[in-house]
């Protein structure tokens, strides 16, 4: 891939992704509940530990 094919490409990929919407349906949403970092921390390590599938299930186990 070109460098500008890939700036493109990353730029898009910013745009689809770095917005709130995205977060209400993907995983990333549990450490998104905590405000202390100690607890944002564990909450994404656990997260990520059982993420393998379904996003909605995925979310389900980590509430």
């Amino acid at each position: 891939m070109q460098i500008d094919n890939l700036k493109e490409f990353l730029e898009e990929k910013v745009i689809q992704y770095n917005q709130p919407k995205f977060i209400e349906s993907d995983p990333i949403q549990i450490p998104h509940l905590f405000n202390q970092k100690e607890d944002i921390e564990i909450a994404g390590f656990l997260t990520a530990t059982i993420s393998w599938g379904n996003r909605k299930m995925i979310i389900k186990n980590a509430n």
